[in-house]
């Protein structure tokens, strides 16, 4: 550093001490010597020392920042070349410690020389670091405050009372529909947008600003020029001024987005409410603690409860109140699980729970819905019982028989099981006589009189018809014996109608003992059954005991004798065809298309004698397949070409023996085509029990004739669970439903029921249903009622000989041809 210039005058060496006082940095730059001379002060502001620099060290260039020299430079020269009054730079130095200090550097020329040349500039330098620090902090925080009012879409504003002028920034400009920028504009202006059903209440509220020194926020409606209505919310405050009325300050936002959206919404929640209120679905939403906000009028109506009453209650405690809800499934206590049927005061539900969750997928609360189910509940309920109970005496039936005596045999261990196979005596005989109500009123009798003779624990089925069994745990001899006994003698005892003259009713008893395990319950029952026609062959109304290879097995025999009868019978052409008609339930009276192919066998007495007498042995000694095959070639050898001409379809019956056989088909489809006989003219009647038998070769068969245009129908539908499973497997066209259904239609509940789900079943999946054992005109009515379109039975036709039918059809075919050729004439 060089030494101070001797030339400086005594005031201003003061100046400068007093400057250096001050902490100001001083400098002093001789232009004559082009030297600058810079305070102790100004050293230390640097964190310097005189000493740490040589005296030549020009401390400007050597300290100041890069980026801020060249503007530095600039100043000073454009202040000596006289274009400003002094020089005043912001400009960053380095600190000895190594940052960068902000200093003010002002100047000015205060010696020229004799030509009016600076010679002498002397200038102090203010440390403004932390002013600096303030700015940038300042600009950070307006630019964030900017960037806010951006994404946020808002606007800013004041009014100056004083003035009456208002400031509006671009953005209320915008809002507003003026030009988008900043402007001062007449403070009367903005009431000129105000609706005119808001204006009262916005001025008010912005007065209230003024006069209340508090914040107000406000929604009103504005009217821009170009007509176009705006929903604004203004948030406004009185700022005071000293000396002066002050400033209303406030921001503002187009909220007309908000306010569509929320009427929407509102819109939105009133019709989801008045659907929820309509529908007959229980619906109640709760909070994630179970309380409830939400409850429709079925909700309230399920829980006997005022929809007010609901809200705000939890919904566990309204589920488990003692004794009023209880899970079906389980029979016991229960709340909502997420999917349950639940009974409530009688009625039933199907409730189903689901979780209401935010957008970041965390549960808020639960919905509940609940259908009321109690009529299809009660009707599977019933389905159920009919699936296992007979419908007339409401005992067990033989489905159920064969899983009870199936369990009882694995877990019987060393107790001695004992079957009865009951067969009614003389039961044929009542019926002929006094009609089936008399005999169904006797089952009735029976099922009630033998049920009250039964130890605990024993089970009694209705096989069907006229066949019943009975199961006993744990049972010697000497006790099967004695009530064996007692049922005969309560059969007998059933008191029968005065008009009844035939014999009274009587009872034929095959009993099996069963001490081996290791025996199926078929072949269980077999013996019994076989015990059964030993009791018949005896003389009947008495009991029988099988025993193995003994004289008591005549059953057999007498099976034999009656196929040996059957094979002769069709070796002297003394099987005859007859035919039952399928009639429409609505006009009855009109020729029918189609009639069901009957066998009866003529006896060498000339009595004509009923399916019943030679069916079951042809079944037991495998002759049923040929039987079969005999009736359709004998059909369609005799009338096959003329099924066309009389516009009729036979219907053949085909046993379990038929359908296993895999030559069934090609034999059919041979006999047809040696008799001319379109195969549209023939159809097929399958049981639920034959197709079991060997279900793969009888879905084949199935298939192939429905393929070629034949009529495949399900007979006594609904009599087996597995009914349902052989829709799905095998394309059958019809179905006909067991006559036990339909005989006692009018009086129960029950087979009205199933019935009607037969139809509904019928309906969806297009097939024909043809009603069976139709006997009586309510019975027709009933079936109307229902649905059903086609039935069978004696009330609408007897069953009579192929031939008579096919010749009358003939006859009235050519009359009705004659007719049209009349006409046409």
């Amino acid at each position: 550093m060089t030494n101070p210039d001797t030339s400086f005058v005594n005031d201003t060496e003061r100046w400068q001490r007093a400057l250096e006082a001050a902490g100001l940095g001083v400098w002093d730059w001789n232009l004559k010597t082009n030297v600058c001379i810079y305070s102790e002060s100004w050293c230390r502001m640097l964190g310097y020392r005189r000493s740490d620099f040589s005296e030549t060290d020009d401390l400007f260039l050597l300290l100041i920042h890069p980026d801020d020299r060249e503007r530095a430079i600039e100043s000073g020269d454009r202040h000596l070349a006289g274009k400003t009054d002094g020089i005043e730079t912001e400009l960053r130095l380095q600190h000895k410690a190594g940052h960068w200090v902000w200093v003010l550097d002002r100047g000015a020329v205060i010696e020229r020389d004799e030509d009016g040349n600076p010679v002498r500039v002397i200038g102090v330098q203010t440390d403004i670091t932390q002013q600096k620090q303030v700015e940038r902090d300042t600009s950070l925080v307006n630019e964030r405050f900017r960037l806010a009012l951006t994404a946020a879409e808002i606007g800013i504003w004041h009014f100056d009372v004083a003035r009456g002028r208002s400031f509006w920034d671009a953005k209320t400009c915008e809002i507003f529909g003026l030009d988008t920028i900043s402007k001062e504009i007449d403070g009367d202006t903005w009431h000129t947008f105000l609706h005119p059903e808001d204006r009262h209440e916005a001025e008010t509220k912005h007065f209230q600003a003024l006069s209340e020194k508090s914040e107000v926020k406000v929604r009103y409606r504005i009217v821009r020029q170009d007509g176009e209505i705006r929903h604004l919310e203004t948030l406004a405050k009185s700022v005071p001024n000293q000396g002066g009325a002050g400033y209303l300050v406030g921001t503002i936002r187009d909220v007309t987005a908000e306010v569509e959206a929320a009427r929407a919404l509102q819109t939105e929640k009133e019709r989801y409410e008045i659907t929820l209120g309509a529908i007959n679905d229980a619906v109640v939403s709760t909070d994630v603690d179970g309380v409830i906000n939400f409850a429709n009028p079925s909700a309230a109506t399920m829980f006997s409860m005022n929809e007010q009453d609901l809200i705000g209650t939890n919904v566990d405690s309204i589920l488990q109140g003692k004794g009023k809800i209880r899970s079906v499934q389980s029979g016991k206590q229960s709340g909502f699980n997420d999917d349950v049927v639940l009974e409530i005061d009688g009625s039933f539900y199907r409730c189903r729970r689901n979780p209401i969750l935010d957008t970041a997928g965390e549960r808020i609360g639960q919905v509940y819905t609940s259908h009321d189910i109690t009529s299809d509940y009660n009707r599977r309920q019933q389905l159920a019982y009919a699936a296992h109970h007979d419908s007339l005496t409401g005992l067990y039936n033989r489905v159920a028989f064969d899983d009870a005596l199936e369990e009882a045999i694995q877990q019987a261990g060393e107790a001695r099981l004992a079957i009865f196979y009951l067969d009614l005596d003389h039961f044929k005989a009542l019926n002929d006589f006094a009609g089936h109500a008399a005999g169904d009123k006797a089952l009735k009798a029976i099922a009630e009189g033998i049920t009250a003779l039964l130890p605990e624990g024993a089970f009694f089925a209705r096989l069907g018809g006229d066949e019943f069994a009975i199961l006993l745990t744990d049972y010697d001899r000497t006790s099967a014996e004695n009530l064996a006994t007692e049922t005969i003698a309560a059969v007998r005892d059933v008191s029968l109608s005065c008009a009844v003259n035939g014999p009274r009713l009587g009872c034929s008893i095959g009993i099996f003992v069963i001490d081996d395990a290791s025996i199926g319950a078929s072949d269980a029952l077999a013996r019994a059954d076989d015990a059964c026609y030993a009791a018949k062959s005896a003389g009947r109304n008495r009991h029988a005991f099988f025993i193995e290879n003994g004289s008591t097995r005549t059953s057999g025999l007498s099976a034999a004798r009656e196929v040996a009868d059957l094979t002769e019978a069709l070796e002297d052409q003394r099987l005859i065809l007859f035919g039952q008609e399928i009639r429409s339930l609505q006009r009855p009276n009109e020729q029918c298309g189609r009639l069901e192919i009957l066998a009866r066998l003529k006896a060498r007495d000339g009595r004509i004698v009923g399916p019943g007498a030679f069916i079951p042995a042809a079944e037991r000694f495998g002759m049923a397949a040929m039987l079969d095959r005999w009736i359709i070639r004998k059909a369609l050898s005799e009338h096959g070409q003329r099924l066309s001409s009389v516009n009729l379809k036979l219907g053949f019956n085909l046993s379990a023996q038929t359908l296993c056989d895999p030559t069934l088909w090609p034999f059919v489809k041979e006999v047809a085509e040696e008799n001319c006989t379109p195969l549209s003219q023939i159809a097929f009647e399958i049981t639920e029990t034959a197709a079991v038998s060997c279900f793969e070769t009888a879905e084949l068969f199935v298939r192939s004739a429905r393929r070629h245009g034949c009529t495949v129908s399900l007979d006594d539908f609904g009599s087996g669970l597995s009914s349902f499973d052989y829709l799905r497997r095998f394309p059958v066209s019809c179905i006909k439903i067991d006559g036990a259904f339909v005989e006692k239609i009018v009086d129960s509940n029950v087979d009205r029921a199933i019935i009607a789900s037969i139809m509904e079943l019928a309906r969806n999946l297009g097939f024909d249903v043809v009603a069976e054992k139709i006997e009586n005109e309510k019975v027709v009515t009933r079936l109307r009622q229902l649905g059903v379109a086609y039935g069978q039975g004696f009330h609408l036709h007897k069953p009579e000989p192929l031939d008579d039918i096919i010749a009358r059809r003939s006859v009235e075919n050519g009359r009705m041809a004659a007719g049209i050729a009349v006409v046409g004439s």
